[in-house]
């Protein structure tokens, strides 16, 4: 296996194991190979292996990558023995391993594979202070003489004798610290504060946090002897993980002496003599960060009696912080809450507030989100000559996108619809604002029927939307404008659309919907159809009026207690008999 061996800077000996097609260097700490020196940009370079060969790239890094004492432009092949620099730290390559003999290095531990020593310390500024929790084979401690371990979760019985009144009196002195607060901001800071006043040796800290959604550990609070914050923290990501990993509190009471720090340039320029790692465990038994603390002179190290209270301290502080991360929840939650009602009552302001006033005409609707907003539209737009424009749209998704789109279109739809006289050129006109409007990939099914009660005649445009259904007086329910139906809004820019027209009879009723109707869904999982709608309409008596509350109530007992899967609008206009 092809390995690079250290010859210069930094942890000169080293062997680092080239595994897999991709090798990543740099300074942060998810690089597989940590380059401890503030020179080396944070992703360096990589080393990518392809079919047998070996390449190296630098990653537009900030002082560059060199092989052989040339820069690297692009991708270059490696070949046995050649060196590549990264700032002051030189690496050897060799496409056999075994031919390095592993007493060359003269360092502790050179012969490492790599995944045991990919998560080397380093000193990190509070700003970056962001570390990846992807999973690798984790370094044992058992092996190390000046390692001590406590199980976090379930202390055993004979830590409880250790100094009681000191252990109860640092229980109470960070539930005081802690009391009342209900900002994780807060209580991070009273944490290590209360931390200092229980250790006196202790010369820094800090705590680590797990974001939930990114899975990434961020250093969330720090704190120095002498007060203040701490511009930089000695990060052991390989104690870190361990703790996290295994929930155990891990001590190393001599670090100096420690072989598992024999090569953190940053806890020697630091100065670090004792370091005690404890990780927050939640209710869930899961690990949502670590507290940990340093000593730096001699006479100054932590015990093992140290470990146990901080063990302590740190279940105390979990249950603050998930306390205090639940109260923020349920602040922002409230929040949401309260937008999300002036959402709903300025989205129900765009819907008509009465029904238009046509002599020997009937209008009727219904509309219900299936969330607290949604993405169905309606309106009744009064054009000259008395006609009347019904619209009905469908945005494609639910909730505040949606529910923003529907906004766009309802203004829009009003001006094309008075700006044209033809209701095919006022949706081409709404298609060509929708697709330039920059709104994604998201379309729009529209249905505009304008009702000319002077000639008894509805003209149809289409855009997608499903077919409006007519209701003969001999109970026939026929779908109209099928074949004149164009695509969706905002799918094409530049489209033209067809117009039908026919008549409406005395007693005839027509009845446009969303897909809220026909895909409404019971618990079976079986959706409520056009055929089921079409046999409604038929068999209800009476009005328009009568018809759209035949509708939902049929649909209502359908689904049953199902939720709701979409938004749902129903608008129906009759010629009076």
């Amino acid at each position: 296996m092809a390995v690079l061996r250290v010859v210069h800077g930094p942890g000169a000996g080293a062997l680092y194991q080239l595994e897999g097609e991709r090798t990543l260097m740099g300074r942060h700490p998810n690089c597989h190979i940590v380059l401890d020196n503030g020179a080396v940009s944070r992703h360096h370079a990589q080393i990518l292996e392809s079919h047998g060969s070996y390449y190296v790239e630098d990653l537009r890094s900030r002082n560059g990558t060199y092989l052989n004492a040339s820069p690297v432009e692009g991708r270059s092949e490696l070949s046995d023995g050649d060196q590549i620099r990264v700032c002051d730290i030189v690496v050897t390559f060799a496409q056999n391993g075994s031919s390095i003999s592993d007493t060359s290095s003269g360092v502790d531990g050179a012969d490492t594979a790599f995944g045991e020593r990919s998560t080397d310390e380093q000193p990190v500024i509070e700003d970056s202070g962001v570390y990846t929790e992807e999973s690798q084979e984790l370094p044992l401690f058992e092996s190390s003489s000046v390692i001590d371990k406590i199980d976090a979760r379930q202390l055993p019985d004979e830590s409880f004798k250790l100094r009681p009144e000191l252990k109860l009196q640092a229980v109470l002195e960070i539930s005081r610290a802690l009391g009342g607060e209900l900002q994780v901001d807060a209580v991070l800071p009273k944490v290590l504060a209360a931390l200092f006043k229980i250790f006196p040796q202790a010369a820094q800290g800090f705590v680590l946090l797990k974001d939930p959604e990114s899975r990434k550990l961020h250093v969330k609070a720090t704190r120095l002897r002498k007060g203040g914050e701490a511009d930089a923290v000695a990060v052991s990501m390989t104690v870190v993980r361990q703790a996290m990993a295994t929930r155990q509190a891990l001590l190393s009471q001599n670090v100096p002496d420690d072989s598992r720090f024999k090569q953190s340039e940053s806890l020697s320029r630091l100065k670090i003599r004792s370091v005690m790692c404890a990780p927050l465990v939640g209710h869930d038994d899961e690990a949502i960060g670590v507290i940990q603390v340093v000593t730096r002179g001699r006479g100054s190290e932590f015990n093992k009696e140290d470990l146990d209270l901080l063990v302590s301290l740190a279940t105390q502080a979990a249950m603050a912080v998930e306390n205090a991360t639940l109260h923020e929840a349920l602040l922002r939650k409230r929040e949401l809450d309260r937008d999300l009602d002036f959402a709903t009552q300025v989205q129900l302001g765009f819907l008509p507030k009465s029904r238009p006033k046509v002599e020997q005409y009937a209008f009727a609707d219904y509309y219900e989100a299936a969330l607290r907003i949604g993405g169905d539209y309606f309106d009744y737009v009064m054009l000259p000559e008395g006609k009347v424009a019904v619209t009905l749209g469908d945005v494609a998704g639910k909730g505040m996108p949606a529910a923003l789109l529907m906004a766009r279109l309802y203004s829009s739809a009003r001006y094309q619809l008075l700006a044209n006289d033809n209701p095919a050129a006022a949706v081409a006109g709404l298609n060509r604002e929708i697709a330039s409007s920059g709104l994604g990939h998201r379309f729009i099914t529209f249905l505009v029927l304008v009702v000319d009660p002077a000639e008894h005649t509805v003209r149809l445009v289409n855009a997608g939307h499903l077919a409006p259904l007519l209701r003969r007086n001999d109970g026939r329910v026929e779908q109209l404008g099928r074949e004149e139906s164009g695509l969706p809004l905002g799918i094409v820019p530049d489209l033209d659309y067809q117009e039908a027209q026919f008549a409406m009879r005395p007693g005839e009723s027509l009845i446009g919907y969303t897909d809220g109707v026909t895909e409404a869904m019971n618990a079976d999982r079986e959706i409520y159809g056009r055929r089921r709608l079409e046999q409604c309409i038929a068999e209800t008596k009476g009005g328009v009026d009568d018809v759209v509350s035949a509708i939902v109530n049929s649909v209502e007992d359908y689904v049953g207690q199902s939720a709701l899967r979409d938004d749902t609008c129903i608008v129906g206009l009759q010629r009076k008999p």
